[in-house]
């Protein structure tokens, strides 16, 4: 057995004894490689998107202040995107998969990212915890600075239209044709969420305050698809935002203004609020025909990743295939191809298939020993949010929430959680939608 495989053998057998049995990320099987990993990550924490003026109307109190513009990431953001990095690090190069103690060789490992601010922030601080002395990594992200970028922002299309209707149709059905049945469920929630927004009796509670400032409704988006509107679309939000407080480690008055019993990432109320957040992320980018169109441009270039290191975006016309690459974007992103592959997941201290600040979907490429089968296998990562809130350091003794990702389409296949390559490529062809699909080299920014 080489120095590498020794290594990765090394590190498996100790991140077996050390996870929770609830983890449950087995070892790399013993003689197998770890050959690529393509991770879709979502950025840490930011500021919300919403400005102050907009806000105020969903609340009865002022919201707290941010160190930055609306939507843009936090220096804690990049903090804590940086200790992801110095992980993945550590637990790839473990595995042998990157170098973990020289810089890697170029066009190994690349970053393509998303035009945003918060994402490009959020990679270069990944990046810094990757490899803080290195300059052969690769960052990139698209060239054409005018448009949004096809893998993180599809648009409408002659072959994938988006069509209004069509969605709003698709999201209606699923809740029974309009909204009574889930404000009926998740009522206890909703009322949580209206009682911190708008405290009963407070000054600026009128009738019209928090999750009664809109009817709730589907309607068409400008900028294709469509939009949700009403008291789920605010709770969400609003849960949303209250999650970011926290991980920002606002004091324990400025998260949701102190109502929900203290600061702390582990509030059992804050928990049970992003219940909302989970529908409504679920009704809007895990309904089929959605997740197609926003989720199978990314699917067929992760695929095609896998199948081919050269193929990655941005990866640079080397010998060497990339072994190690990032897709820095948003929780929407990891839903789509979530939803398109039925895939689910639970880290403690959120809701099931939540994707936190600064998670991952992680796709492993994995090789075994003797007659070369080429596996796939899935993982995710989160900080759990006491560790955002407390800005905890990871390490193998105290890693991130992570856990492996059953395949549900190639539970008859698989081996150790993974999944054969072709079934997987299988799996995935038949959840894309080829109409929303714009194979082919991105063009980036040199």
């Amino acid at each position: 057995m080489n120095l590498r495989l020794a290594a990765a053998f090394l590190l498996s057998t100790l991140l077996a004894a050390l996870q929770p049995a609830a983890a449950q990320v087995p070892p790399i099987p013993p003689g197998w490689q770890t050959e690529r990993v393509v991770m879709l990550a979502r950025h840490s924490v930011l500021a919300p998107t919403e400005t102050p003026e907009q806000l105020a109307r969903f609340a009865a109190s002022p919201w707290p202040a941010w160190p930055v513009a609306p939507g843009n990431l936090t220096p804690r953001g990049a903090d804590l995107g940086h200790q992801m990095g110095q992980f993945y690090r550590i637990i790839y190069g473990g595995r042998g998969l990157i170098e973990e103690s020289i810089c890697p060789e170029p066009g190994t490992v690349v970053l393509w990212v998303d035009l945003d601010n918060r994402a490009e922030y959020a990679a270069l601080s990944t990046l810094g915890g990757l490899y803080m002395r290195c300059i052969t990594p690769i960052l990139k992200h698209q060239a054409d600075l005018s448009k949004p970028d096809p893998l993180f922002h599809p648009q409408p299309s002659p072959s994938c239209p988006m069509d209004a209707a069509a969605n709003r149709a698709a999201i209606l059905a699923r809740i029974g044709g309009d909204f009574s049945s889930v404000q009926r469920e998740y009522a206890p929630q909703l009322t949580l969420l209206q009682s911190t927004l708008c405290p009963p009796g407070a000054p600026g509670s009128g009738a019209a305050c928090g999750l009664a400032a809109e009817a709730p409704a589907i309607v068409p988006d400008p900028k294709g698809g469509v939009a949700m509107k009403g008291p789920i679309a605010i709770g969400s939000m609003a849960g949303e935002i209250f999650l970011q407080e926290s991980a920002e480690g606002m004091p324990a008055d400025q998260v949701a203004w102190g109502r929900l019993g203290g600061g702390s990432g582990g509030n059992d109320k804050l928990r049970d609020m992003l219940k909302v957040r989970r529908l409504y992320l679920d009704l809007m980018e895990k309904t089929k025909p959605i997740a197609q169109q926003k989720g199978s441009n990314m699917l067929a270039h992760i695929t095609t990743a896998l199948q081919n290191g050269h193929k990655f975006p941005g990866a640079p016309n080397m010998a060497q295939p990339v072994r190690f690459g990032m897709l820095i974007g948003h929780d929407t992103n990891i839903l789509n191809v979530a939803g398109l592959l039925n895939l689910g997941w639970e880290i403690k201290g959120y809701q099931d298939n939540e994707a936190p600040p600064g998670s991952a979907l992680a796709f492993e490429l994995l090789r075994e020993g003797r007659g070369g089968q080429r596996y796939v296998r899935l993982a995710f990562y989160a900080q759990t949010p006491e560790q955002l809130r407390n800005l905890t350091p990871l390490t193998l003794d105290n890693p991130p929430g992570m856990v492996a990702v059953d395949l549900p389409a190639c539970s008859a296949y698989a081996r150790d959680k993974a999944c054969p390559l072709e079934r997987f490529v299988e799996i995935a062809n038949a959840a894309i939608d080829p109409g929303c699909v714009t194979i082919g080299n991105l063009a980036v920014k040199p």
